[in-house]
């Protein structure tokens, strides 16, 4: 071959391989930018954003006056990227003085392994600040927001308490979560080569919804009032504990409910859970004679008494094997039956159980909404217990006719009250007021309508017996100065877990006012009180409260006073 042959042909060669190499390099950029742009690209992003959830603030707790009782505050979390801690021994000193947690343990969380560890959740901007100024490398912040409760104590029982992550565990906050918690919003967030975000570099996918508020039928004056005197009535009395409510016998509406002792929701991690215990509504007891307010209700709606009607009451009822008695000497053997319920004697109550029956008694623990929750909008409501008619023994009318072999709520005698206070509906408490979105647009709770227990003559000749009870009998000391109230009293002996029956009780003072009119009832309840009587434990307490509420919502007082305090009748 030639010269000029060989020299083409390496021409050609070479001219084949550029052809060939700007081939390659055209199909990969065709194939890059075009067939796995897409693809690529998402990768990119993957590398350059790392998503993030964008929390919404949730929404306030207020009272009926608009009162904040629960907010969420700008707080800080403090967290550190390890491997990127040049000193962790030097960063775990000087964290720990700012934070006040152990030096070990933050140093323990700075050299181990993973790429991302919380420190401390939710401080205050001012101890943000104090750790922003040390300019640890590797340690950041993240902004998040933490619940404060601005009144303490106050209705801790109602609002409950949210957890680290802003979600409800119990009370109010628990029962409206999805409400006041809102929906998250998502964003991207840019992070420089060295995996730390990008300051003002971010994405958004999608926007936060904040929470709405809640207003809540508290209020806040009455409830403060409750509180106080729960805590003056255990202290005064010796009992174990204490719980009350206060609600508005037509709309059900809850105007105060607490447990003594109480506690700061602002401290919930440390709260013992016995203390957390909302006990108005989680809490069912043996109620004692209290419940002659049913066998009351039963025996004037069937027309099996009249409040006049006279009974003779003997000293001792057999019942196969069983002597009932009185757990106190009446006046006298004959009795009007106002006298029975104002007295509280049980065998003037068994023996109008008696005559009423054992169905038509059933039949009104039933009407009255005994053994099943009352549907107030509460997590944790306690249903109570009543025995199937069914399987009733020869004893189980004259124990149940009296308080004994069932069990109920304070919240439940609280609606069992309403029926008599409001002429004989049932109502369904809440505390619900309104729902109020982040626009202003507010949804009203919708009362539901009540049905009809007894007829409004019955309750009427019931509000005059137990107006005899505070009158004459053994609640003398519910007594007001302005108001004239009604109520019953009751001291049940609590139950042995080994079987029978132990020497403690359970004082309960459930009444309402003003007995004219009433618009309120209250219940107070005392355990293991050293005083022992509901109408000496519970019902002073039962009075301070009820007249407080009164006045606080401007209520007329009774023109004429029928309440005396001249005599106090200490047994049940």
């Amino acid at each position: 071959m030639s010269k000029g042959g060989k020299g083409y042909a390496r021409v050609n060669l070479a001219a084949l391989v550029l052809f060939l190499a700007f081939s390659g390099v055209a199909y990969r950029l065709v194939d890059l930018q075009l067939v796995k742009a897409d693809r690529l690209s998402a990768l990119a992003e993957d590398q350059r954003y790392r998503l993030a959830d964008l929390d919404p603030t949730r929404g306030c707790i207020l009272d009926r006056d608009g009162e904040v009782l629960a907010i969420s505050k700008e707080a800080y979390s403090i967290y550190a990227t390890p491997y990127l801690v040049e000193d962790p021994e030097m960063a775990a000193a000087e964290l720990s003085l700012v934070l006040q947690k152990p030096r070990q343990e933050l140093e323990e969380k700075l050299k181990s392994d993973g790429g991302f560890v919380y420190l401390e959740r939710k401080v205050s901007p001012e101890t943000a600040e104090e750790i922003e100024a040390l300019g640890i490398a590797g340690i950041g912040l993240e902004k998040e927001s933490k619940r404060y409760y601005p009144q303490g104590s106050l209705a801790s029982h109602v609002l409950g308490y949210v957890g680290t992550d802003n979600v409800g565990l119990s009370g109010i906050e628990l029962q409206y979560d999805e409400t006041l918690a809102g929906k998250e919003g998502e964003a991207a967030v840019e992070l420089d080569p060295m995996g730390d975000p990008i300051p003002g570099v971010t994405k958004m996918i999608e926007r936060p919804v904040d929470g709405s508020d809640i207003q809540l039928t508290i209020d806040s004056q009455v409830q403060f009032k409750l509180q106080e005197e729960l805590a003056r009535s255990v202290q005064e009395s010796g009992a174990k504990n204490g719980s009350g409510l206060v609600m508005d016998c037509h709309t059900g509406e809850i105007l105060a409910m607490s447990s003594w002792p109480d506690y700061d929701a602002n401290l919930f991690p440390s709260v013992p859970a016995e203390t957390a215990r909302t006990r108005p509504v989680t809490d069912a007891f043996e109620p004692g004679s209290v419940l002659k307010m049913v066998t009351a209700m039963a025996a004037l709606q069937e027309r099996t008494v009249t409040p006049g009607l006279v009974i003779n009451v003997p000293r001792i009822i057999e019942i196969g094997e069983y002597e009932f008695k009185d757990d106190h000497p009446m006046p006298r053997d004959d009795l009007t039956f106002a006298e029975i319920i104002a007295y509280s004697s049980n065998l003037g109550t068994i023996k109008t159980a008696q005559a009423l029956g054992k169905e038509k008694l059933a039949s009104y623990l039933e009407a009255c909404g005994l053994g099943k929750p009352t549907g107030i909008d509460f997590p944790g409501e306690a249903a109570g217990i009543v025995p199937d008619p069914g399987s009733w023994t020869q004893t189980s009318l004259p124990t149940i006719a009296i308080g004994q072999g069932i069990t109920v709520t304070p919240l439940q005698l609280a609606c069992v009250a309403a029926i008599i206070a409001n002429g004989g509906t049932r109502v369904t408490p809440h505390l619900l007021l309104r729902e109020i979105a982040r626009d202003g647009e507010s949804v009203e709770y919708e009362i539901p309508e009540g049905e009809r227990v007894i007829s409004a003559n019955t309750a009427a000749s019931l509000r005059y017996v137990l107006g005899e009870v505070v009158r004459m009998g053994t609640g003398t000391r519910a007594a007001m100065t302005l108001y004239n109230c009604a109520g019953k009293t009751g001291t049940a002996m609590k139950p042995d877990p080994a079987g029978g029956y132990r020497e403690a009780y359970i004082a309960t003072f459930a009444g309402m006012a003003p007995m004219e009119d009433p618009k309120l009832v209250a219940v107070i309840t005392l355990d293991e009180p050293g005083t022992v009587y509901g109408g000496l434990a519970a019902a002073p307490c039962f009075a301070r409260v009820m007249e407080f509420a009164l006045q606080n919502l401007e209520v007329t007082p009774s023109l004429e006073k029928v309440n005396t305090r001249d005599k106090v009748v200490n047994e049940e």
